[in-house]
Order: C-alpha cells, then sequence, then structure tokens
C-alpha cells in the first residue's frame, strides 16, 4: 500500500491558499500516524481500503472549504476546522454509526463501510458525513456558549437543577444536529451533482408515538421540523413559509460564532426570554427522544415524552413566529 506524504489541493483559495493547504498536510501526517496506530490496535478490518476511505475523507474536507468559500463567514469555517488534527476511520466496533468527533484529541472518525441510499452513492454519502462531523466543529463555538450562559444563569438562581440546566444544553444541540444536518446534504447533493429529494414523512414506532413527520434528511429527520419551526421565532426566517428556505436560513445563521448570543439577545430584546426556555427544553426532549431511538441513550421517558414535547413546541413557536425583517439599526423602533 503506498502512503500519501503530501497532500495538493484542487482548488484555487485565493488569500487563505496557503492557511488550507497547511491544514490539510497537517491533517495528513497527523492521520496517517493515528491510521496506524489503528492498525497495531487492530481497529482496522481491510487496511487498503479503509487507508483510502481516509484519504477520502480529508479530500471531501477540502471540497467542503471550497463550497464554503465565499460565505461570508468563510474566516470562522476555516478557523473552527483548523482545530481538527486528525481525520480518519471508526475502530471496528464502533461502526453502527455514521461519524464521530472526538474534541478532546481533535479527530474525526468516519464509518468505512457506509452504503448509499436510493438517491447517494456509498462515496457520496460518506462525504455528507463527513461533512456532518465538519459542521460540529464549526457549530462548537456557540455551543460553548449555550454553556457559558447556562453556568451564568445556575449563579442568577434562574436555573436551579441539573435536569434543566441539560435540557437546555440538548435544546441547542438539537439546533447543532438539524443545521449541521442541513448544510452536509446540500453540500452533498452539491458536489453530486444532484437535487436534494422532496421534502416527505417518514415514522418510527419509538417517536412521537408514530405519528409520521416532515423530513428530506437521510438522518436525523426527526429534528428538521422541530428546528425548522423555532427558527421561525427569529427575525427574517418567519416571514418565510417554505420549511426548507427557513431551515436553510437559519443553518446558515448558525455559521456565525455569535449564533446563540443573537438569539439570546432577540429573545430578550422582544420580553420573551420566558418563553425560550420551555421552546429550548421541548426540544431538548426531542433530541433525547431521538438519539434514544436509535440506541444511543437509554432514555425512555423521553421517548414517552417526545410527542407532548413536539406538541408544546410547536403550540409556543406559532404563537412567538415573527415575521418582521432582521433587526437592524434601521429598525430599531419597531
Amino acid at each position: 500500500m503506498d502512503l500519501m506524504e503530501t497532500y495538493r489541493l484542487k482548488y484555487d483559495f485565493g488569500e487563505y491558499t496557503s492557511a488550507v493547504d497547511s491544514l490539510l498536510n497537517r491533517i495528513l501526517t497527523n492521520s496517517t500516524s493515528y491510521f496506524a496506530k489503528q492498525l497495531k490496535n487492530n481497529e482496522i478490518k481491510n487496511v487498503t481500503s479503509e487507508y483510502l476511505t481516509m484519504l477520502d475523507c480529508i479530500c471531501y474536507t477540502e471540497e467542503y472549504l471550497y463550497a464554503s468559500k465565499n460565505n461570508p463567514n468563510f474566516y470562522n469555517i476555516l478557523h473552527s476546522i483548523s482545530d481538527v488534527n486528525i481525520i480518519s476511520v471508526l475502530p471496528q466496533n464502533r461502526r453502527g454509526i455514521y461519524g464521530q468527533t472526538f474534541p478532546d484529541i481533535h479527530a474525526i472518525l468516519i464509518n468505512p463501510e457506509l452504503s448509499g441510499s436510493k438517491t447517494l452513492t456509498p462515496a457520496e454519502i460518506t462525504r455528507l458525513y463527513t461533512a456532518h462531523e465538519l459542521g460540529h466543529c464549526i457549530n462548537e463555538n456557540w455551543m460553548q456558549s449555550v454553556l457559558n450562559h447556562i453556568n451564568e444563569q445556575i449563579r442568577l438562581g434562574n436555573i436551579r437543577n441539573r435536569e434543566d440546566a441539560q435540557l437546555f444544553y440538548d435544546g441547542f444541540s438539537l439546533l447543532d444536529e438539524a443545521t449541521t444536518q442541513d448544510r452536509a446534504e446540500d453540500f452533498a447533493y452539491t458536489f453530486a451533482g444532484k437535487t436534494r429529494p422532496p421534502m416527505g414523512y417518514r415514522s418510527n414506532p419509538l417517536l412521537f408515538d408514530g405519528t409520521p413527520y416532515k423530513t428530506n434528511f437521510d438522518f436525523y429527520g426527526e429534528l428538521q421540523i422541530p428546528a425548522t419551526m423555532f427558527g421561525r421565532t427569529l427575525r427574517g426566517i418567519g416571514n418565510i413559509n417554505d420549511d426548507g428556505m427557513a431551515l436553510s436560513t437559519l443553518s446558515q445563521r448558525a455559521l456565525k460564532s455569535s449564533f446563540v448570543e443573537e438569539i439570546l439577545q432577540e429573545y430578550n430584546r422582544d420580553g420573551q426570554l420566558q418563553n425560550l426556555y420551555p421552546e429550548i427544553k421541548n426540544m431538548g426532549i426531542i433530541k433525547n427522544a431521538s438519539y434514544a431511538s436509535f440506541g444511543e441513550y437509554p432514555d425512555q421517558e423521553a421517548l414517552s415524552n417526545s410527542k407532548s414535547a413536539l406538541i408544546g413546541l410547536s403550540k409556543l413557536t406559532n404563537s412567538l413566529r415573527d415575521y418582521r425583517e432582521p433587526f437592524s439599526s434601521r429598525n430599531i423602533n419597531r
């Protein structure tokens, strides 16, 4: 098996070319060393094919960055992904999932045995879930802001128990998963030269008491509409009737490190902070039920409460839907 010693860029990143080149070569070097350790620890099943998958995932990282090159938040995207040191494959005993990010070692590991879907080939699915994990690295900036807010509210006595603190975090984690998946789907279909499928209905007997939900996600479909519901409580999104466009707008906002601060500021400015907490709590229950439905966490209570949480979220977000344009100095008195 021939090892790749130098990563050569396929795309021109203008003023950022040197930074991207340096990043991907660092990832290649570290990933090759990590792959060798995995091989020594008997975590690799097929050395050649899985090494090639590792290289593919590094290539997909360049593609992900290139797809974002003209995004106004590109600096934040590149800065966030620059924290990644390793991109490799999941060990043999962890291949029941698509991929996983390990912040402690700044590593992204992808399942090298992914099968295709009705619309995407195995390679295209692998590209999608590489992008999904990269998206978590970007969102990590504002997920840290969630922790900071929780700690502040605990000090102020506004959050008084661990369960409420955890649900608040989990509610924003739902937004993390949904916005990450939405951006990854757009990226994967664009690079495949394909159109994303239209939204349709699916059901899971474990979720929402089996009530069908609307989605066009490959996975995490149950989180798509709850995130869209929440998005429409924000100025500049509530006036968008198309579900896909509304979530896409929210997903693009989530590329900003100030995403959470801006949400808190908007709710505070409109005197609606007291309604934010029950919204986020309901989303936390739905997110936990989602994880429990595929066996990640044994949370039977969240599964049982998922339908009532969805109904509660729907009522709150419908009452708070904001049809105004995004806040700016020009409409400060509106």
